[in-house]
C-alpha cells in the first residue's frame, strides 16, 4: 500500500488532484460546523455583504455602487467583486458561487506554495500544499466571502513566477509582465503594490546588464502597471476625489488611536498572529534555514525573496493599521509564503533515519507533530471560530438587516456603522459612518459631536450601531436625540459573543 501510495503522489497532477480533495473538505468542514450552528448559510464578516451588494449592483445596474444611483469607491477589491458579479445575472443569491471561488482560490494558493521552492521528493510538494490547505486562518479566510484567499494565492504564484525569472536577463515583455502581475495584485488588493516594487527592485540590484536594457525593461514595467492603474485612479477620483478605494482612508483613520502604542508592540501583535496555529512549530527551522541561506551567499538569498515581502507586509500594517481583529486577517495572506518555506526547512533538516538515536527522535517527533497538528487545529480551533463568527453576523447584522426591511420604508435614511447586510437585505438609502461609501465622514468618524450632528443634519432617520463600539459612540448614542426603538437581543435564540452590542436600532428625533 504505501509503494503505491508513492507512485500516486509521483505524478504532480495527481498530487494537485489529493490538495483539491483536501481543500474541499476543509469547506465542508467550516460548513458543516457553521450550518449546524446557525442553521443558514452565511459569512463571518460583515464586509462579505459589502462585496455581494456590489457584485449585485454592478451585475443588475451596471453601476459601480453600494446604493444604488450613488456610485462610490468603497470596495477594497474590485478583482474579487467583478469575479462575484456575474452570476447575479443569473440569479439573486451568489453564496455557493462565493464559496466556490475562496475553495479555488485556497486550492491555487496551496498548489503554489507546492511550487514556491524547489522540492526534493514528490511527497515534499504535497507536504507542502497539504500544509496551507489545511492551516485554518487560510480555510477561514477562503470560506470568509472575502478576497483575502484570493490576494493570497495571486502573491504566491507572483512569487513563483519571479523566482523563476533568476537566470533571465532584462527583456521588455518580462518588464511588461512583471507590470501587469503587480497591476493585478493591486486590484486583488492595494497592497499587493508593495510585492510588485519589491521584486523590481531586487531584480535592478541583482542583475548586471546594458542600461539600455534596464531603461527598456522598467519602461515597460511601468507601462504594464499604469495600463491597469491608471483607469482605476481616474474611476476613483472621479466619484471620491481620491486615487485609492474609501477603505484605504477610512480604516487608518477609524483606528488612528493604535498608532499611539509602542511600535515594537504593534510588530510583535502581526507577527505573533500568522503563527497561531501548528506553523508555531515552524518558527526554529524557519530561523534556521535563513541563517544558513545567508551563509551561503547571494543566489540563496535571492530565493528567500519572498519572505522579505512577508516582512514588509506585516511591518507595514503594524505602521499604518494595526488591527489584528477577526483572526489576523489582514496578516493572512503572509501565511501561504511562511508555510512554504517552513515546511521544507523541516522536511530538508529532519533526519528521522540519523544514525544517532536523539536525532532520530527528534526529527520523528518533529514531523509527527506537524503531521498531526495541521489537522487538529482544523477541526479544534478553526472550525469552531468559523461557526462562532457567521453565528455573530447572523444574530447581530442581518438580523438587524431584515428587520429595517421589515420595519422601514424604502425612502428612509439609515445612518449605519456596519452596512454591508443592511446595503444587501435592506436596500434602502444608507449614510455610511465608517466612511466606505460616504467619504465626507471620515475627518470627523471618531469626534462623538459632530458625527451625532452630522447624521442629525443629514436628514437620517434611524441610526444603527454597536453602542459600545467605541468611546465615541458610546458618548454619542447618549444624546437624546436618538431613542432606541429595536436591539437584536429581541431576537429568539440570540447569543451575545462581544461586549459591543446588542446592535441597536435608534430612531432620530427630528
Amino acid at each position: 500500500m504505501r509503494s503505491s501510495f508513492l507512485q500516486i503522489i509521483e505524478s504532480r497532477r495527481n498530487c494537485d488532484c489529493i490538495t483539491l480533495i483536501i481543500c474541499l473538505c476543509a469547506h465542508v468542514l467550516y460548513q458543516f460546523f457553521a450550518y449546524r450552528q446557525t442553521g443558514t448559510l452565511g459569512f463571518p464578516l460583515d464586509d462579505s455583504w459589502i462585496h455581494q451588494t456590489y457584485a449585485r449592483s454592478l451585475a443588475q445596474t451596471g453601476q459601480w455602487a453600494f446604493v444604488p444611483g450613488i456610485p462610490s469607491a468603497g470596495s477594497t477589491s474590485v478583482l474579487w467583486t467583478l469575479l462575484i458579479s456575474p452570476v447575479f445575472l443569473v440569479s439573486n443569491d451568489a453564496r455557493i458561487w462565493t464559496y466556490i471561488l475562496g475553495m479555488l482560490s485556497l486550492f491555487a494558493g496551496a498548489a503554489g506554495a507546492s511550487r514556491l521552492i524547489p522540492a526534493g521528493k514528490p511527497a515534499h510538494a504535497l507536504a507542502v500544499s497539504a500544509a496551507v490547505a489545511l492551516e485554518w486562518h487560510l480555510v477561514w479566510a477562503s470560506a470568509s466571502g472575502m478576497e483575502t484567499m484570493l490576494f493570497a494565492a495571486l502573491v504566491v504564484w507572483f512569487w513563483v513566477w519571479v523566482l523563476s525569472q533568476y537566470t533571465s536577463g532584462y527583456t521588455w515583455q518580462q518588464g511588461l509582465l512583471l507590470g501587469l502581475f503587480g497591476g493585478g495584485l493591486f486590484l486583488a488588493r492595494p497592497e499587493g503594490i508593495v510585492a510588485a516594487g519589491i521584486a523590481g527592485a531586487a531584480w535592478l540590484i541583482r542583475s548586471r546588464g546594458r542600461m539600455r536594457d534596464r531603461i527598456l525593461w522598467a519602461a515597460s514595467a511601468a507601462f504594464g502597471l499604469a495600463a491597469i492603474l491608471l483607469p482605476l485612479f481616474m474611476f476613483n477620483s472621479a466619484i471620491g476625489d481620491t486615487l485609492f478605494p474609501n477603505t484605504f482612508y477610512a480604516k487608518q483613520t477609524e483606528y488612528a488611536l493604535l498608532w499611539n502604542l509602542p511600535l515594537i508592540g504593534r510588530l510583535f501583535d502581526q507577527f505573533r498572529v500568522v503563527f497561531v496555529g501548528a506553523q508555531v512549530l515552524l518558527i526554529p527551522v524557519l530561523v534556521l534555514s535563513i541563517w544558513q541561506a545567508a551563509r551561503r551567499g547571494p543566489h540563496e538569498l535571492w530565493l528567500y525573496l519572498p519572505l522579505v515581502w512577508c516582512v514588509s507586509h506585516l511591518v507595514l500594517y503594524a505602521i499604518r493599521l494595526p488591527v489584528t481583529y477577526q483572526h489576523g486577517r489582514y496578516a493572512m495572506p503572509v501565511i501561504p509564503v511562511l508555510l512554504a518555506y517552513g515546511m521544507m526547512a523541516v522536511l530538508r533538516l529532519a533526519n528521522p533515519g540519523a544514525g544517532k538515536r536523539g536525532v532520530r527522535m527528534l526529527s520523528m517527533a518533529w514531523l509527527a507533530s506537524t503531521a498531526v497538528l495541521f489537522p487538529s487545529t482544523l477541526v479544534v480551533l478553526g472550525a469552531p471560530a468559523y461557526s462562532r463568527d457567521v453565528d455573530f453576523i447572523e444574530l447581530e447584522m442581518v438580523a438587524t438587516a431584515r428587520w429595517l426591511a421589515d420595519n422601514t420604508l424604502e425612502t428612509d435614511l439609515i445612518a449605519a456603522h456596519d452596512i454591508g447586510a443592511i446595503g444587501y437585505f435592506a436596500e434602502v438609502p444608507l449614510l455610511d459612518l465608517a466612511g466606505l461609501v460616504s467619504p465626507d465622514v471620515i475627518p470627523f468618524m471618531t469626534d462623538p459631536e459632530r458625527l451625532g450632528a452630522y447624521v442629525v443634519e443629514s436628514g437620517a432617520d434611524y441610526l444603527v450601531v454597536f453602542p459600545r463600539w467605541n468611546r465615541s459612540y458610546r458618548k454619542m448614542v447618549s444624546a437624546p436625540v436618538f431613542q432606541a426603538v429595536w436591539s437584536s437581543d429581541r431576537m429568539p435564540g440570540y447569543r451575545q459573543y462581544a461586549d459591543l452590542g446588542p446592535m441597536t436600532v435608534y430612531r432620530v428625533l427630528p
